[in-house]
């Protein structure tokens, strides 16, 4: 049995305009800062109207814990964002 030793990847998501996805980047990017977990490194940054979130984990569930929180943020954002137009 293979042992991961580190789970990688990187997510883009469209957004309709580039200022939605920089207001969602602004709206989690404090997260990264104050992330609870050191088996993870996550970075995210905003280029024309592209989200780019880039996840490192140690082992698979950390991985797992970070992806489903980030989506979690941007899919709570895009709702608001929806709301407030």
């Amino acid at each position: 049995m293979k042992i991961l030793k580190q789970v990688e990847a990187q997510l883009e998501i469209e957004f309709d305009s580039e200022k939605d996805a920089e207001v969602v980047l602004s709206a989690i990017k404090p997260e990264i800062s104050d992330s609870p977990s050191d088996r993870t490194i996550t970075g995210v940054k905003s280029e024309n109207k592209v989200l780019t979130i880039d996840i490192k984990a140690q082992d698979s569930p950390s991985f797992r814990a970070a992806l489903n929180s980030y989506l979690r943020w941007v899919i709570l954002s895009q709702e608001i964002l929806k709301l407030s137009k």
